[in-house]
């Protein structure tokens, strides 16, 4: 076991691999999505390599004077929890899109408790956290039970309560909870014991870049190095299989529920604890959404989530304040390339499945079968007596 275990670890990584070729056609897709985005920058009558260039300087650079990537980093927290939330679920074999609503009401819960309960010291701020990861879970619960009670379509479940969630927010900062003597729909101010500690106060970069990484250190153990994991993934990768070995589906799809919204009730408490400091009107704009495409895009790997959540940080800042700022350029067209990088990556699974049958045919030396033309000659069967 140990030799076979050192030959896998010493063993070259090569395109056989599914890892190798996951990545391959992931870059792929994005190297892809970027040139449709240079075609629609060109149409515009811009130069295309002038404003890619913008975009990696407003997004990613740090200079003595001004540190972009600063404002990158901030962005970071709640998208990457979101892309782990959508890691946990669909590798579950769970396809919802829940991320939004689930991060809406875990907003909401710790700046409740944050500005409404005078908690004691380092207890305030566990006390909100604790409060939006089991609103998060919490929310996740009902579609998860309507999955597997009453089979309820889980992706038009989640839908459904994306936009509950959102609404109701929206009603709760408005009228009961809403500050007072504010023109505006948003919550009192919490409490200073409530707020994340933060490392730059203009770009508000702080704790939430240690709590994402954190997350995504655990989110990796706990799917690939525990049986919970391997339960959790067989369940979603190879149904068959996991019923055959005892693994039932219903539980592992109410966990992966839970733990999925509750990380994306973790990431709307990162944004109102550590850089709103408040509930506002509209705070989930679209952050579960794109932590979901961030997770397709690393292929739903917590650590490529994590890469692709800060790609798209960056290309979301640079979008703003490049394109936007200094070029004129409309910044949904971050938005836009993200879109065709989604799609390109949806089609991964065909294109890698005609790609094994094209190597399995070069290396066994076999042709696919052709249609016979319809000038052959018909071959005539066998006579049985051997005559």
């Amino acid at each position: 076991m140990t030799e076979l275990r050192e030959a896998a670890i010493s063993s070259p990584l090569t395109l056989s691999d599914p890892r190798v070729r996951a990545v391959v056609v992931s870059l792929g897709a994005a190297l892809l999505g970027l040139l449709v985005g240079a075609l629609l920058i060109r149409i515009g009558g811009a130069d295309p390599l002038a404003a890619a260039a913008t975009v990696l300087d407003a997004g990613f650079s740090c200079r003595p004077d001004r540190c972009d990537l600063l404002n990158t980093l901030a962005l970071l927290p709640p998208l990457g929890l979101c892309a782990l939330a959508g890691v946990v679920v669909l590798r579950s074999g769970m396809f919802s899109i829940g991320q939004e609503g689930q991060y809406a009401v875990g907003g909401v819960a710790a700046g409740w408790v944050g500005y409404a309960l005078p908690l004691p010291g380092v207890t305030h701020l566990l006390g909100a956290i604790l409060a939006a990861v089991l609103a998060g879970a919490l929310w996740a619960l009902v579609p998860a039970l309507l999955k597997v009670r009453f089979g309820v379509n889980e992706l038009i479940c989640s839908i459904i309560f994306n936009n509950i969630a959102i609404l109701l927010v929206s009603y709760l900062i408005s009228f009961p909870m809403r500050a007072d003597r504010s023109s505006q729909p948003f919550t009192p101010r919490i409490e200073r014991s409530a707020q994340l500690p933060v490392f730059d106060t203009a770009s508000k970069v702080g704790v939430g870049v240690v709590v994402v990484v954190t997350a995504t250190v655990a989110v990796w153990f706990l799917l690939f190095r525990t049986t919970w994991g391997y339960e959790q993934r067989m369940t979603g990768e190879a149904p068959a299989f996991g019923l055959h070995s005892g693994m039932a589906a219903g539980p592992a799809a109410v966990r992966a529920m839970l733990v999925s919204g509750g990380i994306a009730g973790l990431a709307g408490a990162v944004q109102v604890l550590g850089v709103n400091y408040r509930v506002v009107d509209g705070f989930a704009d679209g952050t579960g959404f794109n932590g979901l495409t961030a997770a397709l895009l690393g292929g739903l790997s917590p650590v490529g989530a994590l890469v692709a959540a800060f790609a798209f940080a960056g290309i979301s800042t640079g979008a703003v304040n490049g394109l936007q700022v200094q070029l004129g350029i409309p910044s949904e067209l971050g938005g836009t390339v993200f879109a065709v990088m989604i799609v390109l990556v949806a089609l991964r699974p065909p294109v890698l499945r005609r790609w094994q049958e094209h190597r399995r045919r070069t290396t066994d030396g076999t042709a696919p079968p052709t249609r016979p033309s319809a000038d052959a000659a018909p071959v005539a069967a066998p006579d049985p007596s051997g005559r």
